[in-house]
């Protein structure tokens, strides 16, 4: 008898393994938790902003990500606004070296169509586009699906998107100034902050002037030679090779073409730094004055001056 209780046993088991042997595994996950980074995603209105991909917490890759909805995040009601297709100039392709006129350069320009919001179906990243010129600033909040092998998911609320008025110009902070001797490139001081100001004109022609002035607010003269370049340090004309740099008596001044990403897209030798020099023969301190300022940017046609007011130094009468 027991060994008949055994052999029953014995076969339970078995019958129990082979149960649980055949239940199907699962594949993949997808979290509850995907989320993005930075959010808010802060941009300008014309200017290209891309977010970073979807954060996935862990969720079996690859995913698709779907944008569901965008609103107004103040009023809660829909933008469809974001996803009207706008003419806009793009880049038919990279600008290199060989592209050395103005003529040759603007036959890599089109006018296109395109969404000022769109979601990478892989991955999931927000890009924003120079359509955004054409909707309202403001917070904005999108909706988005997530599927995987695993199964889908619907993340309401994934990102705030915060749309600033336009920027007509770029400049990198720090700007800085030092001194040296004269006619050397011996005895440099301590950099010192360099006041830069921007004015701009939509409806000027498009041009860019670098204005220079002594503590006093008195231009220095560039066509008698008071606003020099520096050997082979960067300067603005390293980065616009398609007009030739005017020399006023107050002012250097270029012409530039519109781009959509801006101008200038070279980079000079040290890369977006313009370098000058006021000789010291044109200072009451009988010392160089050094100006550096770097990343400046005309983002729209029209006229910019840049002012460059250098502290401590006086032009001579």
């Amino acid at each position: 008898m027991k060994k008949i209780l055994l052999i029953s046993s014995i076969s339970v088991l078995a019958l129990t393994g082979i149960l649980f042997g055949c239940k199907k595994v699962e594949k993949g996950f997808i979290s509850d938790y995907m989320y993005y980074s930075p959010n808010p995603l802060i941009a300008t209105q014309g200017n290209v902003t891309n977010s970073n991909a979807l954060e996935l917490d862990g969720t079996t890759g690859p995913v698709k990500v779907k944008l569901l909805a965008i609103r107004n995040a103040d009023t809660g009601q829909p933008a469809p606004e974001m996803t009207k297709e706008f003419t806009i100039k793009q880049f038919l392709g990279q600008i290199t070296s060989a592209d050395s006129t103005v003529a040759l350069v603007n036959k890599k320009i089109v006018l296109k169509p395109a969404l000022p919001l769109e979601i990478s179906e892989i991955g999931g990243r927000i890009s924003l586009s120079q359509a955004t010129a054409f909707v309202s600033t403001g917070n904005y909040v999108i909706d988005v699906e997530v599927s995987n092998i695993k199964g889908t998911r619907q993340i309401l609320n994934a990102c705030r998107i915060q749309l600033l008025p336009k920027t007509y110009f770029a400049l990198d902070a720090g700007p800085f100034v030092t001194t040296s001797d004269p006619d050397a490139e011996t005895g440099f001081s301590d950099r010192v902050n360099l006041p830069v100001t921007v004015t701009y004109d939509n409806k000027g022609p498009n041009k860019i002037r670098f204005l220079f002035l002594d503590k006093n607010g008195v231009a220095f003269d560039p066509s008698a030679g008071q606003v020099i370049t520096r050997g082979d340090r960067g300067n603005f004309s390293q980065m616009n090779p398609y007009f030739p740099v005017v020399r006023t008596t107050t002012a250097l001044e270029w012409e530039f073409i519109d781009l959509p990403n801006g101008f200038p897209i070279k980079d000079g030798n040290n890369g977006t730094g313009n370098y000058y020099r006021i000789p010291a023969r044109f200072t009451v301190e009988n010392r160089n004055a050094n100006p550096v300022f770097f990343g400046f940017k005309a983002l729209s046609a029209g006229s910019y001056t840049v002012t460059i007011q250098i502290p401590g130094i006086t032009k001579k009468p």
